[in-house]
C-alpha cells in the first residue's frame, strides 16, 4: 500500500521570546525605598520589600510604591522612627503613615494599614461593580410584582 505522506522533517524550534506585558500585569512592583538616617541593611531592604508587595493582590495595577524610613530624632523614644508609604494607583494614590521605636516595628504597622486601606477600596470597587450588574439585569428583564 503507498501512501502519500512523507517522513516529516522536524521544525526548527525558535527560542522563546519574551512576551511583551502592560507594567500592570508584571509579577514585581517597582518599589522606592528611601532611607533619611537609617541604615538600609539587606534585612531591611527585604522587609520592605516582602512587607510591601504583600498588598499587591489587593491592587494589581498599583504602578509605584514609596517608602521612605525617616529618623526623627537621635535619642532612644517611642517615636524614633517614622515609615511613610505612599502607593500610586491609578485614580487617588493611598498613603500610609507610623512612628515606632524600631524601623520594623513602624513597617508591619504601616503594611498592615496599607493593606487594610486597599482591601476597603477592592471591597468598594467590588459592590459597584456587582450592583451596577444587578441593575443592569434587572431592568432588562419584564418586571413582576408581587
Amino acid at each position: 500500500m503507498k501512501t502519500n505522506v512523507s517522513r516529516l522533517q522536524p521544525r526548527r524550534v525558535r527560542a522563546a521570546s519574551r512576551i511583551p506585558v502592560s507594567p500592570w500585569q508584571e509579577d514585581s512592583q517597582n518599589i522606592l525605598i528611601r532611607a533619611d538616617g537609617v541604615e538600609l541593611t539587606d534585612q531591611l531592604r527585604a522587609a520592605v520589600s516582602r512587607k510591601i508587595g504583600r498588598a499587591r493582590r489587593y491592587a494589581p495595577r498599583a504602578m509605584r510604591a514609596r517608602v521612605q524610613l525617616h529618623k526623627v530624632c537621635g535619642n532612644p523614644s517611642p517615636a524614633q522612627f517614622r515609615v511613610r508609604v505612599h502607593y500610586e494607583l491609578p485614580g487617588n494614590d493611598l498613603v500610609a503613615e507610623h512612628t515606632a521605636h524600631d524601623p520594623l516595628a513602624a513597617l508591619d504597622i504601616v503594611a498592615d494599614k496599607m493593606e487594610r486601606q486597599l482591601r476597603r477600596r477592592k471591597t468598594a470597587r467590588l459592590v459597584r461593580r456587582v450592583r451596577s450588574q444587578r441593575r443592569k439585569a434587572h431592568t432588562g428583564m419584564p418586571g413582576r410584582r408581587g
